[in-house]
């Protein structure tokens, strides 16, 4: 598992190879540091692991982001499609960070792939 930041803000990544899934968890209110660092390594990972089939962007515990996150998570909301990822799940809880990551989401091309979980329901736990 690969994290940066810390405690207070950060993401870490893993891979559930039996899933097939590139699990990521985001928290606090990103560093710019934390920010650009973000797309490129949700992305090496995925490239890492040729076998993962999807994505999930557990954010409950993101806050919405400044312009570096932003910029970051549109950037990987662009490359989906050239991941052979079939499918991304984001997971929230905060309306506010929800509208955000929607509005990035859609403005970069991935609106419309993108499975939005709320994550104070149950099938937030098996996303």
């Amino acid at each position: 598992m690969d994290r940066i930041g810390d405690d207070h803000a950060g993401f870490s990544i893993g891979h559930d190879p039996v899933r097939g899934t590139i699990e990521v968890t985001a928290w606090g209110f990103w560093s710019a540091e934390v920010a650009t660092a973000f797309a490129t390594k949700v992305l090496t990972a995925c490239r890492e692991q040729p076998g993962a089939v999807s994505l999930v962007l557990d954010m409950r515990d993101l806050k919405p982001m400044r312009e570096e996150g932003q910029k970051s998570f549109g950037s990987l909301m662009r490359s989906l499609p050239g991941l052979g990822v079939s499918s991304a799940t984001v997971v929230t809880t905060s309306h506010l960070t929800k509208l955000q990551l929607v509005r990035l989401a859609t403005e970069n091309g991935a609106g419309h792939s993108v499975q939005w979980v709320n994550g104070t329901n149950s099938l937030a736990r098996n996303a």
